[in-house]
């Protein structure tokens, strides 16, 4: 039976865009596509999702009937259903996308469809709670699943395997914020393997990996999955992060030549390789540049670093670059740890203040590591008898311990 074919649509894109003065690679650009696929959607060969209606609608500044992507005979009605519709999603309403995609008219189409969800839940990964993004991305997952069960060809497949790589390694990350690693290792494995298969670049499934295995304290593992990564990553921002892990697992390890080398390599890499939006699950930015920087600085017991790490994440977010929360989070802590190192207690409780106050779902597990690391330096004997020291330890305790509670329930979900 003859699948019914969708109402064709008006295309005004192109008139939009010229009226902008923007160019068709501008708007894949600022979109977070292909220039090939604005192509297609002002031809009116692909239907945008809604995902991107919505963000067509913003660059335009122009309603979505007023552009042509939504039928005539629909009505108002259905312009209301809008990607902002699930307040609680970073980028709408997933089963509205998911549902766009199992409707497309091709398969090469779904799955250029599922590829540009996967990027923007990517990008939406420090703009919302993680357990909200990894029911997200979970759903994905299972979508890529229900495509990789049908017949392909070859080209297909291996791009449904590069999907799932990545849609795999970003749950591996979000498994392990909620400190559920043995869960986010295999998550992490998994991601590896579909990289392989499709004979796709390992670099965002290794460094997923790598930041789990630093977790379970695995640091030769975590510093070893680093440097293999490295070694074959393309010239993107996670070539940074991945020299950056293995300086970091180094220093755990005490092994201050091959830290200071890695860190080395990371801050080369960094100065060729161009910015992204600063937000992606895969980006790397001077804050959390910093924030390795900061933590070899620590195991290697110099203070002054880590003030100046700090320093430097604070002027980039002065300078526009867009903040994190958790990674300003630990800049904070890892400032007030280097502070309470040089003696001054005070200014320690300064910087840590203001993270105290982080709502739950924001308590991530590389805050709450930091955070643990400051409240065993306040329980060193120097520190008994301090009222105030006493006082950070306690709110340190409390902090975490609503951080579990909050764990706990993501579990159940």
């Amino acid at each position: 039976m003859a699948r019914p074919r969708r109402p064709k649509l008006e295309p005004r894109l192109a008139d939009f865009r010229e009226r902008a003065g923007l160019t068709q690679e501008q708007v894949a650009e600022r979109l977070g596509i292909s220039a090939d696929m604005v192509r297609k959607h002002e031809r009116g060969i692909n239907q945008p999702i809604a995902l991107y209606r919505h963000k067509y609608s913003q660059l335009y500044k122009a309603a979505q009937i007023d552009l042509g992507l939504v039928p005539r005979s629909v009505g108002a009605a259905t312009t209301s259903v809008s990607v902002l519709a699930d307040e609680q999603s970073p980028i709408g309403s997933i089963d509205v996308l998911l549902a766009e995609i199992g409707d497309s008219g091709t398969r090469d189409d779904a799955i250029a469809q599922l590829g540009e969800v996967t990027v923007s839940i990517a990008e939406s990964h420090t703009q919302a709670p993680p357990r909200h993004v990894l029911k997200e991305v979970l759903q994905l997952h299972n979508k890529t699943h229900e495509l990789i069960g049908g017949k392909q060809r070859l080209r297909q497949r291996r791009e449904l395997f590069r999907i799932e790589s990545d849609l795999l390694a970003h749950a591996c990350l979000l498994f392990g914020d909620l400190k559920q690693n043995q869960i986010a290792e295999r998550y992490g494995l998994a991601a590896l393997a579909f990289a392989e298969e499709a004979e796709t670049n390992e670099a965002i499934a290794r460094t997923a990996l790598a930041k789990t295995l630093r977790w379970a304290d695995r640091l030769i593992e975590s510093a070893d999955m680093a440097r293999l990564g490295f070694s074959g990553s393309p010239q993107t921002p996670v070539r940074t992060q991945l020299a950056s892990q293995e300086a970091n697992a180094a220093a755990l390890l005490g092994d201050t030549r091959r830290a200071k080398e890695a860190l080395r390599r990371s801050e080369d890499a960094a100065a060729s390789i161009p910015a992204d939006s600063g937000l992606s699950a895969w980006s790397f930015p001077v804050g959390r540049q910093a924030i390795f920087a900061l933590s070899v600085a620590m195991q290697t017991g110099d203070p002054d670093a880590m003030l100046r790490a700090a320093n430097v994440a604070d002027t980039a977010w002065a300078n526009g670059e867009p903040m994190v929360t958790a990674n300003w989070a630990q800049i904070r802590v890892g400032a007030g740890i280097a502070h309470l190192h040089k003696g001054s207690l005070d200014e320690a409780i300064t910087e840590v203040a203001p993270v105290l106050v982080l709502p739950p779902e924001r308590r991530v597990s590389t805050i709450t590591a930091y955070m643990d690391n400051l409240g065993r330096r306040l329980r060193e004997p120097k520190m008994m008898g301090s009222k105030a020291a006493a006082e950070l330890g306690q709110g340190i305790l409390d902090f975490n311990a609503g951080a579990l509670l909050d764990d706990r329930a993501v579990s159940q979900t």
